[in-house]
């Protein structure tokens, strides 16, 4: 621990809950619509970065032991308070000095100061040297800086070098924009040190962070200090003088040492291992098992898969019926071989059920092991070994010879049942008899006999051999050569021109140089394999002329295999069926350091243990995001917290519970990645026919979108969420939102909420930041409400007590918010309409209200006018019953009473559409109707909805006419006037069809927004009612 750790922490712990209490994540310091050249970065996220990037800088000259003039905790706590309010002119909340955007008063300064709790973290400042701080190092306006007194041009060095970190995007950048700024820190660092930085133009998932951590493992024998973390590679700082350095052996030792990290350590080999393994029917590994396990532990695993099977007594003698079968099919198969099995192999199908349970373990052991010996030792005398290993009759390895030709028919490797057999009558088992001895003696035995036997000088070549022909060395490092540049040697160049290969004429295979997925062209090019990249060996291209049929997977380069293989490795890989994944690539804003890593951790470490993001309830206990989001709609700390706590509680669940289902998990590989990789996906069994558990595209994306924006909240990072295996970008500088879709769903788009801002309406497939700059919610909290309020929707419209939705039904919810303003509406008359009338719960009430909000705009509005003006009118009763009592008492009920006057207004209106001559014949030929025919057409309508008002009060119905009094048939004319005004001549445009359509989806805002205000208008009623009493002399 360095001597300002504990000062740091008493800034994370004092300083950075003040910056979320005052929004600080939420506003924007980089990037946004109105700076679209830079991506998007919050004030929180550029105030850390800068921190930790200054103390980091600060380490590196307490480790080279620089010592730099006045440095002192003092002085530390003094720059880092400094620096946190130095972007007080971006809030925007203070009347300017004058015209330059950093004439901010005094006052301001000293407003956020305290209210960042800074005064109980550094000693007081200078109120000039505060302003100083927050004037860029291009602006002409550094007047305050003179005023400020001794040693502030020191502070004020720092502050600059913490922007220029904080401000970054890349390493190249950041060498060039600190370059100057660290030569000025101590006479020792501008004549003996520099800046270096090392870059990986190629995005690719668990690889590129391994090569990022093993660049800067190679270069630490230099003298490089590693300062920062991109996306794209690392800023380092290191001794001006580099001599000798040969960038060929460099690439060299660098790919020797990716390939030594990938090895999985010792203690994790036979896991790894495990998960290459290809069980019955294939009975062999994954060639890339090969490149780190020993073929001992190979057999110790295949002895464990063995002794896990249940013996079946009846395989063995199906497995001979199988081979004489097929046998006889061929034409040119030795004559009485067929039927004479027994005899001429020297087998019996007559023995006991005990013997035959242990042939077929037997069996299964030694198929695993004849497509090692096939694999590693092709060249190897397969019978001939088992000959001498089991004790096999000459005559019977004769007869194996002749026949192995047909014994392979339909698969390799079924001779091995011959020599299974005569195991278990041979030596071995001579003192007491098979089928008398414990199963897992008998596989124990076999095992060491093996293990005694095997050939291992032609083992070891032929795995040597395999390693070679993966080709992962020279295509790592002609990989390497291509994209890696190094900032002290010239820069990277392809091996091999790529258009050459591009250029070729199409045809029905493949290109034997182009790789399907990341478009490389290598010498390496091989066929694929489906089980490691976990997808279709056999998709459409382009790049090949149409056929009837593909004859062969797609290729792939050694270095995509490489990448999938250690995905695999960590995790991230998915059983065989109808399973679905989504890349989330989490990208740093601008940097990450391993001081802002640790600050991360906890909220990382649930994806580390495979977590999944519950978009349902299950209890009052155990609360999904949707609902945690949609109590409080507030992206605080707390918020943060509870979302943690349910991530680990589903990562709990899930490692009690199986792998299959929806899952978030990240690999934990790497103490400082560069990036995270951190997929979704939703696995599915093989054979899965319940297709409420078969994710659809528009499902997977709306639950991956989620996951995204509450990704983004809890890390402050960029998101890119893609289908592809790769990230398709070069640089990911180009990704300017906070969040961004490739290519999902059209509907998913309406999730995002940007066409609720102006300046954000081009964004179709991004969720911004911005937002709170212009006074209203950031994109980031629309985004959340909008994804928290569908799947609240989803999941709980329906009948109480029945069966679950599925989540496949997001896909109607989402259509109907694509084309309905007035959607949250109908959600929560339809949840009414399913439950006799009962209110939704509070948590789906509170998904309709946000849905309203964002998307009801103007015609919301006019809802809340028209129903305001129903319930001046009437005043509905506001108690209704259930089932009979309900129907007998209340009639229609609870809809036909809410909406009651709204239904009369537009019945009155359309009767007088068709009795008025004008307006029927415009409704016919078009046209604008007259003043005279509207005229008539309002009057008409007024006295029919009063004289139903009127009979309604008449009949002393339990609800309450004129509530609050005044003219009648004002209030009516109120409505009428606005109904005709706003629905029929402007949304309607005059046509009478138009208008007739706009009735029922009014008719649901009008009853939800009467259902959430009619207890608080009985309660004025009745005050009202109290105080006019009270008026008239009446004791209450």
């Amino acid at each position: 621990m360095t001597r300002f750790a504990e000062t740091l922490q008493d800034y994370l712990n004092q300083v950075l809950p003040a910056m979320y209490r005052r929004g600080y994540h939420l506003r924007l310091a980089k990037g946004g619509p109105d700076y679209p050249h830079l991506p998007e970065q919050s004030l929180l996220v550029h105030v850390l970065n800068g921190v930790f990037g200054l103390v980091r800088l600060l380490d590196w000259l307490e480790e080279v032991r620089i010592p730099l003039p006045g440095l002192d905790e003092a002085m530390l706590r003094r720059v880092l308070a400094l620096y946190t309010v130095h972007d007080v002119h971006k809030l925007g909340d203070f009347e300017r000095l004058g015209p330059s955007e950093f004439s901010i008063p005094r006052t301001r300064l000293a407003e956020e100061w305290e209210a960042l709790g800074l005064g109980s973290f550094a000693a007081p400042v200078d109120e000039h040297l505060l302003r100083a701080a927050n004037v860029s190092k291009l602006s002409r306006h550094q007047g305050d800086l003179l005023l400020a007194g001794p040693g502030a041009g020191r502070d004020w060095l720092l502050v600059r070098i913490a922007d220029a970190v904080a401000s970054s995007t890349c390493a190249r950048e950041a060498a060039s924009s600190l370059g100057g700024y660290i030569k000025l820190l101590a006479p020792e660092v501008a004549t003996g040190w520099r800046l270096y930085w090392h870059e990986l133009r190629d995005v690719r998932g668990v690889l590129t962070n391994l090569i990022h951590a093993a660049v800067a493992e190679e270069v630490r024998p230099l003298g490089f200090y590693p300062l920062l973390f991109f996306p794209t590679g690392t800023l380092y700082v290191g001794p001006k003088e580099q001599r000798g350095f040969h960038r060929s052996a460099f690439l060299d030792a660098l790919a020797d040492r990716v390939l030594r990290c990938a090895v999985p350590p010792e203690d994790l080999q036979k896991s790894a291992a495990e998960d290459g393994l290809r069980p019955y029917p294939r009975c062999d590994f994954q060639p890339y098992v090969y490149t780190f396990a020993r073929i001992e532990l190979l057999l110790g695993i295949i002895l464990e898969e063995t002794q896990r099977k249940k013996p079946d007594p009846k395989e063995v003698l199906k497995d001979i019926a199988k081979i004489e079968n097929k046998i006889e099919k061929k034409k040119d198969a030795p004559k009485g071989l067929v039927g004479n099995f027994e005899h001429r192999f020297q087998v019996s199908r007559g023995e006991s059920k005990g013997f035959n349970e242990r042939w077929s373990l037997v069996r299964r052991y030694l198929l695993y092991l004849d497509a090692i010996l096939r694999t590693l030792a092709p060249t190897l005398d397969r019978i001939g070994w088992y000959e001498s290993t089991f004790e096999l009759p000459p005559n019977v390895t004769s007869a194996l010879r002749e026949d192995l030709r047909l014994f392979e028919i339909g698969g390799v490797g079924k001779h091995v049942i011959v020599p299974a057999y005569h195991f278990l009558k041979g030596s071995t088992f001579a003192a007491r008899r098979a089928e008398a001895t414990d199963v897992p003696e008998v596989l124990q035995r076999l095992h060491e006999r093996v293990l005694a036997h095997l050939p291992h000088g032609e083992l070891e070549a032929g795995r040597r051999t395999v390693v070679e022909q993966l080709g992962f060395g020279p295509d790592l490092r002609e990989y390497l050569g291509e994209h890696l540049v190094l900032s002290w040697t010239p820069d990277a160049r392809p091996a091999h021109d790529p258009l050459r290969h591009y250029a070729v004429p199409k045809r029905k295979g493949h290109s034997k140089r182009l790789c399907s997925l990341c478009n490389r062209t290598s010498e390496h090019v091989q066929e694929l394999r489906t089980d490691v990249l976990g997808d279709f060996g056999q998709v459409f291209s382009n790049r090949v002329l149409p056929s009837r049929k593909a004859e062969r997977n797609r290729p792939w380069c050694p270095v995509c295999h490489l990448e999938f293989m250690l995905r695999r490795r960590a995790g991230l890989s998915l059983p065989a069926g109808a399973s679905y994944r989504i890349y989330l690539y989490v990208l740093p804003t601008y940097s990450f350091t391993p001081e802002h890593a640790a600050v991360l951790g906890r909220l990382l470490h649930p994806l580390q243990l495979v977590t999944s993001l519950p978009v349902r309830d299950y209890g009052e206990a155990s609360p999904g995001i949707p609902r945690l989001w949609l109590e409080r709609r507030a992206l605080d700390p707390d918020w943060m917290d509870r979302v943690v706590q349910v991530l680990e509680r589903e990562a709990d669940r899930i490692a009690r519970g199986g792998p299959f289902g929806d899952r978030l998990l990240t690999t934990g590989a790497f103490t400082q990645p560069n990036y995270l990789l951190v997929p979704w996906e939703r696995s599915v069994r093989e054979g899965q026919r319940d297709d409420a558990r078969i994710p659809t595209r528009t499902e997977a994306w709306a639950k991956a979108t989620f996951a995204a924006a509450v990704i983004a909240a809890l890390t402050g990072s960029r998101v890119y969420v893609t289908e592809r295996p790769f990230l398709p970008l070069s640089d990911p500088d180009a990704l300017k939102p906070t969040v961004t879709l490739d290519s999902p769903p059209p509907v998913v788009a309406k999730l995002l909420g940007n066409e609720q801002d102006p300046k954000l309406r081009p964004q179709t497939e991004s969720i911004s930041l911005f937002g709170r700059e212009a006074g209203g919610r950031s994109g980031l909290e629309r985004a959340l409400d909008l994804c928290a309020a569908l799947w609240q929707v989803t999941c709980d419209v329906r009948r109480a007590g029945g069966p679950p939705t599925k989540d496949k039904h997001v896909a109607e919810r989402l259509g109907v918010l694509v084309t309905e303003p007035l959607a949250g509406a109908r959600f929560y008359k339809e949840y009414a309409r399913l439950n006799d009338g009962a209110s939704p719960p509070p948590p789906l009430a509170r998904a309709c209200e946000v849905l309203l909000d964002h998307l009801g705009g103007e015609e919301m509005d006019l809802v809340s006018r028209i129903a305001e003006k129903t319930l001046e009118i009437r005043l509905p009763y506001r108690e209704f019953g259930r089932g009979k009592f309900h129907n007998r008492e209340f009639g229609r009920g609870k809809f036909h009473s809410y909406e009651l006057v709204f239904r009369e207004a537009m019945s009155a209106i359309r009767e007088g559409l068709t009795q008025i001559p004008e307006l029927r014949r415009l409704a016919l030929t078009g046209g604008e109707p007259s003043l005279e025919s509207l005229t008539e057409l309002k009057l008409c309508a007024v006295g029919r909805v009063q004289k139903a008002m009127e009979r309604r009060r008449a009949q002393r119905s339990r609800d309450v006419i004129q509530p609050w009094g005044g003219d009648l048939n004002a209030k009516v004319s109120e409505l009428i006037d606005l109904i005709v005004d706003e629905v029929f001549l402007r949304e309607a445009g005059g046509s009478i069809s138009r208008f007739v359509q706009r009735e029922n989806k009014l008719a649901d805002g009008v009853y939800c927004y009467i259902d959430r205000v009619l207890g608080q208008k009985w309660e004025e009623y009745g005050r009202s009612k109290s105080e006019r009493q009270a008026q008239a002399g009446v004791e209450v």
